[in-house]
């Protein structure tokens, strides 16, 4: 019986470091989604009103966007973060984020940010020969990000070289 409980506590203690390491890592996706939306410039019809973020699959980057967003503006604007459940919620966004467990949804998502002049954000291999704009990818134990110039132009959006000096380009 003692076996079982200790079995049971450090399976409860791995699945919470596991947790808490999710969490840091959707924190940082946070981090530089403010910083994409700060160096990317939209078509005048895109620069009213809220900056909506929306998320697709992850509670976990919806909570650290909105944690973030309290504190945060893009130029004048307040950030308002939405768990979205389909693409189709998208229109109205500015940044969509599709998590790596919706992947199925990235044709969808891709159709709807070149329509709507949304920057489509993932975290999944080869994401940006999908028609993702910026796709998160892990390279020497860091984090790091891919660009589309031809995605970003394509949902007619001009991200400054700034942030093109620090993307591993894609086409």
């Amino acid at each position: 019986m003692k076996q079982k409980g200790l079995l049971l506590i450090l399976i409860t203690i791995f699945c919470f470091h596991i947790q808490v390491k999710a969490q840091a890592h959707y924190k940082l996706y946070a981090g530089f989604m403010y910083h994409f939306a700060k160096f990317t410039q939209w078509p005048s019809d895109r620069q009213s009103g809220d900056f909506v973020i929306g998320v697709i699959g992850s509670k976990n980057m919806a909570a650290a966007a909105k944690a973030l967003s309290g504190s945060k503006k893009v130029g004048a604007r307040k950030i308002v973060v939405k768990e979205l459940t389909s693409p189709s919620d998208a229109k109205n966004c500015h940044i969509l984020f599709v998590a790596d467990s919706k992947k199925g949804e990235l044709t969808k998502a891709t159709a709807i940010a070149k329509a709507n002049k949304i920057l489509l954000i993932t975290e999944t291999p080869n994401a940006t020969s999908k028609g993702s704009t910026i796709n998160f990818v892990q390279a020497g134990g860091k984090i790091k990000f891919e660009l589309s110039k031809s995605a970003a132009a394509s949902q007619g959006l001009k991200i400054s070289s700034e942030l093109q000096k620090l993307a591993i380009i894609k086409a």
